[in-house]
């Protein structure tokens, strides 16, 4: 591992788990000393000191609150002391687009601020968007909050813009920052009183898993089981790279030329060298069934080295009725948001129907509900928008105006030359 570094929150997370150790949450004065400035080998001396004690070993769950703990004060060395302890007034938002990731944070709030050594902030967590209206809620309770002198913590989404008038008194924002390596591995390091693991798991492949997949490898007895649990899960979060990529693409060639310069976009985005404003980023493939619409989504990805989350129409209303089937769509979104750099692929757009040839309000909620997700999505940096249509005229004009889908690609049956490329490429 690299020693040179230290990791903020190491301090805090070690010393709530000594406090599970000793068998409670003692207050951190009472828990030995652990110097999150100091070099690696303070963390080992520490490892060489738990021998001698009882052990009450930290569930998975509490073990990932101590990681939770070191992602918050990354996130806060990035925003600032404001984002954790937001003054009088005043709003202070936290990213956290998995739901499940929003409610540990808001239910570990306690253990998570005194081992911080901070006053409670007004925590208010964002609910899942798929209810008509709930983001029109969550802002009318953030303002009675804030009306009432209270510093409030937002943990949201980010999927519903805030209103002007709150969002002039934000003074911090971050994202949470996945689970890295390092931390992951300094926790089970604590954990097995061992020394200089070595994870067997990349950081991109690790950024992919949700928390609790992790439990296994927190629940281990060994380091050994440990870390066969994690090679495991390697091969879960590893690419697929099956499939074909936009050079095995023929016949569509407008199609291909496009996609081709989003890769190309998407490379320079990730070097540093273009602004995300400026990457091609949204299209809208329009053609009939059987030409390769969700092909091409997927040879985009693989062609980039991105995630592809892919949803539909029909997928969502498997789900149920209109709550139901939004909460569907946006916990998709947020699947492409935790992935990201991601491409989302929302197949069967134009069967959301278009609200010009309907007054039902069914259909009225479910084309609302798209828009606030294209807007919101809109807005990340590292999610590229895919929407597919059998028939482009369907589409409520709203969702595929400029600003939404900036591009729309006619994709067709492929001509005589792509027919021709498509056997040469077989043949050979």
């Amino acid at each position: 591992m690299d020693n040179t570094r230290p990791t903020p929150g190491l301090h805090e997370a070690l010393a709530y788990l000594d406090s599970l150790r000793a068998g409670d949450l003692a207050p951190q004065a009472d828990v030995p000393e652990h110097d999150e400035d100091a070099s690696y080998d303070t963390l080992d001396a520490l490892v060489d000191q738990q021998d001698a004690k009882p052990t009450l070993r930290p569930s998975p769950d509490e073990a990932l609150t101590a990681i939770a703990i070191m992602r918050l004060c990354h996130a806060a060395e990035s925003a600032g002391p404001d984002l954790l302890c937001p003054r009088p007034s005043l709003l202070s938002l936290l990213f956290v687009s998995s739901h499940e990731e929003r409610n540990r944070v808001a239910r570990r709030h306690p253990d998570l601020w005194r081992r911080l050594s901070l006053p409670f902030p007004a925590l208010m967590i964002e609910d899942p968007l798929g209810r008509v209206g709930a983001a029109k809620d969550f802002h009318a309770r953030l303002a009675g909050r804030l009306l009432s002198g209270n510093g409030v913590l937002a943990i949201v989404s980010g999927m519903a813009q805030l209103p002007p008038e709150l969002d002039t008194l934000v003074t911090a924002r971050a994202t949470l920052p996945p689970i890295t390596r390092r931390m992951l591995a300094l926790i089970l390091e604590y954990l097995h009183r061992a020394h200089d693991v070595d994870l067997p798991i990349s950081e991109n492949q690790l950024g992919k898993l949700a928390p609790v997949a992790l439990a296994p490898v927190l629940a281990a007895e060994t380091l050994d089981a440990a870390l066969t649990q994690l090679r495991r899960l390697q091969d879960v979060a590893r690419s697929p790279n099956d499939g074909p990529r936009l050079d095995d693409v023929f016949g569509q060639p407008e199609a291909v030329e496009t996609l081709r310069q989003t890769v190309s976009d998407l490379d320079a985005w990730r070097a540093g060298k273009l602004d995300w404003r400026e990457v091609t980023k949204s299209f809208v493939l329009a053609g009939p069934p059987g030409t390769g619409k969700t092909m091409l989504a997927g040879a985009l990805a693989r062609s980039a080295g991105i995630t592809l989350v892919k949803t539909s129409y029909s997928d969502v209303q498997k789900a149920g009725h209109q709550g139901d089937a939004l909460k569907a769509l946006y916990a998709a979104a947020e699947q492409a948001k935790a992935g990201r750099p991601s491409v989302f692929f929302l197949d069967e757009v134009d069967s959301f129907y278009n609200r010009n040839q309907s007054s039902n309000g069914y259909i009225l909620g479910m084309v609302n509900g798209l828009l606030t997700l294209i807007d919101a999505l809109s807005t990340v940096e590292g999610v590229v928008l895919v929407a597919a249509t059998n028939d482009l005229e369907r589409v409520d004009p709203a969702v595929i105006r400029s600003g939404r889908f900036d591009r729309h690609i006619r994709v067709g049956r492929p001509d005589r030359a792509g027919v021709r490329a498509m056997l040469k490429a077989a043949l050979q």
